[in-house]
């Protein structure tokens, strides 16, 4: 991973959402719904921290959550197994909620929590009985989490002590340290708080045990977030959070350089225009990103059945063109779903463009000139970019594509089966997934049994499925890259997958702001705090 920071001096504090004719301009793309005179007073005075995310919360509990926001909020509520070091360019996981940990071998690693972290309510202190609680409900298949597989070998967490514990495990599993306990899986909540609230819940946690709680909460308007009191075990610098959910990027630059936001993640397309010119009293950083984005396309609707179809099509896309369009040179193609700084990184695609290839395949499947399609994308610049060079390329060979585009919340939920049969419908489609550091977190969204979750390719392959299971347990570095690497040729032999690009992050700040950045560029909130001087 590697980060370049620039800045200038003064920041400018022209009054975004003081015209009423540029709120207006903005509204169609999401708007600004925020930046009264007293919060933006309280920013100047450091006790507030504005941020654009890019989506509202979905669900906050840690067997279910849906988006990074999520996972953003959940850091800043719930105490964490460990936690990533903010101050290190690699991924260094270091003991947060537990004091330390010891593998004792392959399968048990011993643990103790520190003393004193409080439960909001009448839940008590977070004993060795909450841990052995919280993973294991994850772990639980009954439960039906997304995310049992970070809790894949688990069998069981023995209670040692009132804050101590073994985790036990029936094989080796390789991302317990890496993306496991450091992430949303290795939070630590009381049993009773959960069963409270009727075994899970989505955005109205029953407790908390963060720096911050929620103080308030309008939808896809903002979020307000407030120092916990009974928070001891770090510093929580800002007396307030204010999370404001805006979609469009483009719209959260100007509203950074109007100066009603201190800190907001950038389209990949502006990286280069703030590389070379910063606005004033800002700064600017950029980030190899782990994110990836892709062109899906689902086999179970009955259009896209065919593999030789589904070839088709990916051999008529430009990848270097699309990548271009919806970046502006800010990325490069990619060859897969890993990035290059994970073991299992590939080299190469199997497939490149081919028009004449695709309109054969085409002609072969009974298709030419008679296929029309539609691709679904959230409303960015970004992704209407890119859609409208694939729109392009495949009317080139003959495929007439529709362009549908929905706001967040629609398009997240297109794919599920939860929604009744509206995921056979999806043809083409355009999606990022965010990343942890380890290569499994990229490839387990594509099991048989992610169908109609977060598979929504329909992507149906016994061979994968058993190599997800293989590579988690395989401590052999060497092997597991050879296993990934023929996970994805599995993925784009398919013909469900055109690999874009993985998304480098560009991030602004106000040089007034002391930032906490993953090593991939993803801010830890509860650690940002105001500069001094």
């Amino acid at each position: 991973m590697t980060r370049k920071t620039t800045k200038t001096n003064g920041l400018s504090r022209r009054s975004f959402i003081g015209s009423g004719a540029t709120l207006g301009a903005m509204a169609g793309l999401g708007g600004l719904p925020f930046a009264s005179s007293a919060i933006a007073d309280s920013m100047v005075e450091g006790s507030i921290l504005t941020a654009r995310v890019y989506a509202d919360i979905s669900s906050l509990d840690p067997a279910f959550w849906t988006s990074a926001v999520d996972a953003m909020v959940i850091r800043c509520l719930f105490a964490h197994s460990l936690m990533y070091d903010t101050n290190s360019d690699v991924f260094e996981a270091q003991p947060s909620a537990m004091k330390s940990y010891e593998f004792i071998d392959d399968t048990h690693i011993a643990f103790e929590l520190h003393e004193g972290i409080m439960y909001s309510g009448d839940y008590g202190e977070m004993t060795a009985e909450d841990a052995k609680y919280s993973f294991e409900r994850i772990a639980n298949p009954e439960l039906n989490s997304p995310y049992m597989e970070d809790w894949a070998t688990l069998d069981h967490v023995e209670v040692t002590g009132k804050y101590t514990g073994v985790i036990v495990l029936t094989q080796p599993f390789a991302p317990l340290l890496t993306t496991t306990l450091p992430g949303v899986s290795g939070v630590i909540l009381p049993k009773a708080a959960i069963e409270d609230a009727g075994g899970r819940f989505s955005v109205q946690p029953p407790c908390f045990s963060g720096p911050y709680r929620i103080k308030d909460w309008q939808p896809k308007t903002r979020l307000i977030l407030e120092r916990n009191p009974d928070w001891t075990l770090t510093d929580a610098p800002y007396e307030e959070l204010h999370l404001i959910p805006i979609e469009d990027p483009k719209t959260a630059e100007l509203g950074f350089e109007a100066g009603d936001l201190d800190f907001s993640e950038i389209s990949v397309s502006s990286i280069p225009r703030y590389e070379a010119n910063l606005p004033a009293g800002a700064e600017f950083n950029k980030f190899e990103g782990l994110n990836y984005y892709w062109m899906g396309i689902n086999e179970l609707n009955d259009q896209l059945a065919d593999k030789n179809v589904r070839r088709a099509i990916q051999l008529a896309v430009d990848r270097k063109t699309v990548v271009d369009a919806s970046s502006l040179g800010g990325a490069v193609p990619a060859a897969g779903i890993i990035a290059p700084a994970l073991i299992g990184s590939r080299e190469a695609n199997l497939y490149d463009r081919d028009v004449e290839e695709s309109k054969r395949l085409l002609e072969e499947a009974g298709m030419a000139n008679s296929l029309n399609l539609t691709i679904s994308i959230q409303q960015t610049a970004e992704n209407l970019a890119a859609a409208q060079v694939i729109q392009a390329n495949l009317a080139e060979v003959g495929i007439q594509v529709t362009i549908n585009q929905y706001e967040s919340g629609t398009f997240w939920s297109l794919g599920s089966k939860d929604e009744g049969d509206q995921y056979l419908d999806l043809q083409l489609f355009l999606m990022r997934f965010s990343m942890q550091p380890d290569p499994s977190w990229a490839t387990m969204w594509f099991t048989p049994q992610q169908i109609g979750i977060w598979n929504w390719q329909g992507f149906d392959n016994a061979e994968f499925g058993e190599l997800q299971e293989a590579a988690q347990i395989e401590i052999d570095t060497e092997k597991r890259d050879g296993m990934y690497k023929r996970m994805q040729d599995l993925m784009e032999e398919s013909g469900d997958f055109v690999f874009l690009n993985f998304v480098p992050v560009g991030v602004l700040n106000s040089d007034k702001v002391q930032t906490a950045l993953r090593p991939d560029g993803e801010p830890v909130f509860y650690e940002f705090s105001p500069k001094q001087g």
